[in-house]
Parts: C-alpha cells; sequence; structure tokens
C-alpha cells in the first residue's frame, strides 16, 4: 500500500505543483514520501493532484477543446497553412474524422488511477474538520465518474447498449495481476458510472466555485449519463433539479461567460488554469487568436446575424505570410469566445446551457410536444437576444435543437460533434465541407467505393484505444482500426 500512495504522492509533485487554482494551495517540494499521506493536509495536497489530472494541462487544452470542432467542422484551419511549426501532422486528419486519442486515454485513467490510490488511503485518517473527509470522498467519485464518461463518449459504442465495447473498468489499485483485463460492455459501464454519480451526488460539498465538484455539478454530469442512455424521463428530471438551483442560472449576458467567467456560477465545473499555467495556455492564444485556427465558412453561415456573433468569432486578423507564399496578405477569422484578456477562461465540462439543451433534446426524443421540446432553446435564445426559429413541423424542432447545440455550446468541449452524430450522418455532412468533399470522390469511384467511405464514416465515430493501452492489454479494438 506505501508503494501505491507513493507513487501517487511523486505524481502530484511532477504534475501537480503547477496546480494553484483550486484552493489556492500548492504542494510543497519537500514532501515526506516515507510518510506518504497520513493526515488531512496531505489528502488535500493529494486531491491537488488528482485534479490536476483532469484529461486536459494547459499545454494539450487547446486541442482536446477542439478536436471535437474540427470533426464537426465547424473550425477549420487556412487551406493556405501548410508548413511551420504550427501545423501538427493529425490536424489534417481531424476533419475527416482520424484522431489521436492517446493523450486523453492517459490523462483520464491517469486520474482514475490516483483517484483510487488516495480513496484507499483516505479511509484510516480521521483528523478532518467537520465534513470534510466524506466531501473528498464524494470529490473523487465525481472525477472518476467524468472521466470515465468522456472515456466512454471518445472510445466505446456508448449509443448501444447492447454492445461488448465498453469501457476497461479499472476501480481496483492497479498490479501485475490486473494490467490485463477485458472490456466490460457498455450497459455495465453506464451502470457503473451512475454508481459513482450516485456517491458524488450524496457527499460532495455544495457549489461554491466551477473548479470544485459539487453536488450539482454531478446531478448536472447524471442528466448528461441519462440523456446518453436514452433514459429520457429520468433525464428531464435530473435536468430540472439542476435548474432549480439559482445560483447556477444561465448568466445575464452571453459574452459574460467567456469575458469574466467567475462572476457567474453557469460553468458548473470547468478545469481552471493559474498563473504558473500561463506559458502553457499561450498555445491558445496562438491557435485561436492569430489566426491559425478560425471557424469554417459553413458555421459562419451558419451563425448569421445570431446576436452571439460578436461572442464567439473575433476579428479578421492579418497572418504572417511566412506560412503561406511570400508576399501575400493572408487573413483569417479568430474564435474569440476560447480566449480572454486574463488569459485563464476555464476549459468547461458542464454548464447550465447544456442543461437545457438536453432537456429539449430528452423532451424531444421522448415523444413530447414540439413547443415544449422548443421551451428550453427559447430561453437560452431569449438569454442571447436572438429571435425565435420556426419548430412546427419535425425537421424545423430537429433543426433548431441541433442548430442551437452547434451556436451556443460551439468550441467548447465537443458538443457539436456528438449532436450532429445522434441526429445522423446526414446531419454531419452537411456540415463537415471536407468530410463531404471526401464522400463524393468515393461516390464518384463507384458504389463500392461509396458503401467502404461510409462504412468508414460510421467505424471512425469514436477514436481507437491507444497502443499505449494495447501493448499490455490487448483488449478488443475498436471496428475499422
Amino acid at each position: 500500500m506505501k508503494r501505491y500512495i507513493n507513487i501517487l504522492l511523486i505524481s502530484i509533485l511532477l504534475f501537480g505543483c503547477s496546480t494553484d487554482d483550486f484552493l489556492e494551495k500548492l504542494p510543497p517540494y519537500e514532501a515526506d514520501l516515507d510518510g506518504a499521506i497520513t493526515n488531512a493536509n496531505t489528502v488535500e495536497l493529494a486531491l491537488i493532484g488528482v485534479y490536476a489530472n483532469l484529461s486536459a494541462d494547459a499545454y494539450y487544452s487547446r486541442d482536446i477543446m477542439v478536436e471535437g470542432s474540427f470533426k464537426a467542422g465547424t473550425m477549420r484551419k487556412p487551406e493556405w497553412w501548410t508548413r511551420g511549426n504550427a501545423v501538427w501532422y493529425y490536424e489534417r486528419y481531424w476533419p475527416v474524422l482520424y484522431g489521436n486519442g492517446g493523450n486523453e486515454w492517459s490523462f483520464d485513467y491517469g486520474l482514475i488511477k490516483n483517484a483510487n490510490f488516495l480513496l484507499s488511503a483516505i479511509e484510516g485518517i480521521d483528523d478532518f474538520e467537520g465534513n470534510r473527509k466524506e466531501e473528498i470522498v464524494g470529490e473523487l467519485h465525481f472525477l472518476k465518474a467524468l472521466a470515465y464518461e468522456r472515456l466512454l463518449l471518445r472510445f466505446t459504442q456508448h449509443w448501444d447498449m447492447n454492445s461488448k465495447l465498453g469501457l476497461i473498468i479499472r476501480n481496483e489499485l492497479p498490479s501485475i495481476e490486473n494490467v490485463k483485463k477485458d472490456r466490460s460492455t457498455v450497459a455495465e459501464s453506464y451502470e457503473m458510472i451512475l454508481e459513482e454519480l450516485e456517491i458524488a451526488i450524496d457527499k460532495c460539498p455544495e457549489y461554491s466555485e466551477c473548479s470544485q465538484a459539487s453536488k450539482v455539478a454531478a446531478k448536472a454530469l447524471k442528466a448528461r449519463v441519462l440523456f446518453q442512455m436514452e433514459r429520457y424521463s429520468d433525464c428531464i428530471n435530473m435536468a430540472n433539479e439542476v435548474l432549480a438551483h439559482t445560483e447556477n442560472a444561465l448568466a445575464p449576458d452571453y459574452s459574460t461567460i467567456f469575458s469574466d467567467w467567475e462572476s457567474t456560477g453557469e460553468i458548473l465545473f470547468g478545469r481552471v488554469f493559474g498563473d504558473s499555467d500561463a506559458s502553457s495556455l499561450e498555445t491558445r492564444i496562438t491557435s485561436f487568436s492569430s489566426g491559425k485556427w478560425g471557424p469554417s465558412s459553413n458555421y459562419i453561415s451558419l451563425l448569421g446575424d445570431d446576436p452571439r456573433y460578436n461572442a464567439i468569432i473575433g476579428d479578421t486578423v492579418v497572418v504572417d505570410y511566412r506560412y503561406g507564399s511570400s508576399g501575400t496578405v493572408y487573413k483569417n477569422p479568430t474564435v474569440k469566445k476560447l480566449v480572454n484578456s486574463s488569459n485563464n477562461l476555464p476549459l468547461m465540462y458542464l454548464r447550465t446551457a447544456e442543461i437545457y439543451l438536453m432537456k429539449a433534446e430528452a423532451i424531444y426524443r421522448s415523444g413530447g410536444s414540439y413547443e415544449d421540446a422548443y421551451a428550453p432553446i427559447a430561453a437560452i435564445r431569449a438569454r442571447a437576444g436572438a429571435n425565435p426559429v420556426p419548430h412546427a413541423t419535425q425537421e424545423e424542432i430537429e433543426t433548431a435543437i441541433c442548430n442551437e447545440w452547434l451556436i451556443e455550446m460551439s468550441f467548447e468541449n465537443w458538443h457539436e460533434y456528438f449532436a450532429l452524430r445522434r441526429f445522423g450522418a446526414e446531419k454531419l455532412l452537411e456540415r463537415n465541407d471536407i468530410l463531404r468533399e471526401s464522400l463524393d470522390k468515393a461516390i464518384a469511384q463507384g458504389s463500392d467505393a461509396e458503401a467502404q467511405y461510409r462504412q468508414r464514416i460510421e467505424d471512425f465515430r469514436i477514436s481507437s484505444i491507444p497502443s499505449s493501452e494495447t501493448n499490455g492489454n490487448p483488449v478488443e479494438q475498436n471496428p475499422g482500426y
């Protein structure tokens, strides 16, 4: 046991010492590894380390935020930008659904492993004030549920409750004996996540800031899991519980969420970056404010004259010609909502507008009236000052819900891609121009080529299990890889 805890504390020193946002504490370099985690103070220290393993450190947060936007076709890099250190090899493959999920896999399973260590270590420690021990247990179970849910969406056939291609569940301390472990079914994976969330809802503290797990964040995540399971009635009930938390209501102004996020409780849970992360966060600025990456023309057309335009999309900037042809002036629109003047905008895992959107779609998919399904959409659009859109037919209500996901939640954390997938491959092809062009080329080659490419679109709905896992644990790989 002591060996496991020492490994945890070493990992905290290596990866958690730059985290100064949660509880305003820094892990001390003189931590006693021999004593390991023996009292409440060292538990709090270790907890910071677990938070620091959230599936996006400052440097990788850029990629993890927007890979889904590239896959959805809402984000593009300029076609003329083809060289220089700014071009990563996999950017060219994202729009046609090939991705590199190894970093996310490592971050998420690293969090799960460290949370398991700390849950084991905390059992015999009793010098906490008040109910703090129970709160920490709740926070750890929330973080595990969040990590597992992200893995579920990116690496399993999460849409099929009968699929055998679910998660690799690792809720025990690692040992030589359990390195090799089979995948659980999708149904078993969902049930395990719900069990983690029940503990989190019972034990987590009340909401105080978005960087700390809370009861309302756990309820919001449970609503999302129930939504993915197509338990729509339960999802609606849980969404209503979340929306009853008035301190987490929609921010009065849409732009405030990104320009002054600390003044609103709308971000239910997010990965907050501190001053010590600023140098790594510069990757956001170079990507989203310099013209390297920006909204696709397809997305700009969708946004049209929506009042949120100026909060989402920034100015068109002149880009250094070194990445194109000498003597040519290049311009590219930027994504304004992903950076702010303080360079500290959280990576948003859960926010209240998402709960409204889930509720709207759950009402529609469970057979509710179009008017009832549109009501949450109307609330979001009213906050933005946007006019109602037609919603009297099935096609109109589907378009209204899907487009609102794309506009309200754009570029934040894969929302566009998941929404387009739920509404079908044709919806995805409407928005992802590069994917559409690739399919058209296959169609021109004949019916066999078209069938193969359409199957590729379905297979590549999720990423492959990374070699970092399969090299030591030869589990069944996802189809198409």
